[in-house]
C-alpha cells in the first residue's frame, strides 16, 4: 500500500483554478498525456475513458465531487488495486488558493510499498506541474 500527496498554494483565486483543472470530463485542459478522451454514463456511475499518448486506454469512475475537489478510482487495472485518487483546490483568500493532489493505491504486483510510493509521488508531482502550466503559472 502507498499513499502519495502534494500541494501549492497559487496566486489565483479557487473559482478560477478550479475552471482549469476541476473538469472531471475534461482533463486535458492540464493533462498533456491524454490524447482523447471520452464521458460515459452509467446507472451507478460516472467514468472517463481516455486514450492516453501510448496508445494505452484507462478507465477512471467518479465515486465522489464537490465545489472544488473529486475523488476517482481506477476501473479494470489488475494491476493495481484500490486505486484512489483525489484532486482539490482550497480557498485560501479572495486570490489565493492551493492546489492538492493525493493518492491511495494499494497492492501492485511486482512493487514494494516503497516504489509504489516513490512511484506516485513523481505521478502527482508531474501532475501539479502540468496543472500549473495550464494555469500560466509554470
Amino acid at each position: 500500500m502507498a499513499d502519495a500527496a502534494t500541494y501549492e498554494d497559487v496566486p489565483l483565486p479557487a473559482e478560477e483554478v478550479w475552471d482549469v483543472i476541476g473538469n472531471f470530463a475534461n482533463i486535458r485542459k492540464w493533462a498533456v498525456v491524454v490524447q482523447d478522451e471520452k464521458l460515459q454514463e452509467e446507472p451507478a456511475r460516472t467514468l472517463r475513458i481516455l486514450t492516453m499518448a501510448d496508445g494505452s486506454v484507462v478507465k477512471e469512475a467518479l465515486v465522489a465531487s464537490s465545489q472544488y475537489s473529486y475523488t476517482y478510482t481506477m476501473v479494470d487495472r489488475p494491476d493495481v488495486e484500490d486505486y484512489r485518487s483525489t484532486i482539490a483546490v482550497i480557498p485560501l483568500g479572495e486570490s489565493n488558493s492551493r492546489i492538492e493532489l493525493i493518492v491511495h493505491v494499494g497492492e501492485s504486483e511486482g512493487q514494494t510499498a516503497e516504489e509504489l510510493t516513490d512511484r506516485y509521488s513523481r505521478f502527482v508531482r508531474g501532475n501539479l506541474k502540468a496543472m500549473k502550466k495550464a494555469l500560466g503559472l509554470a
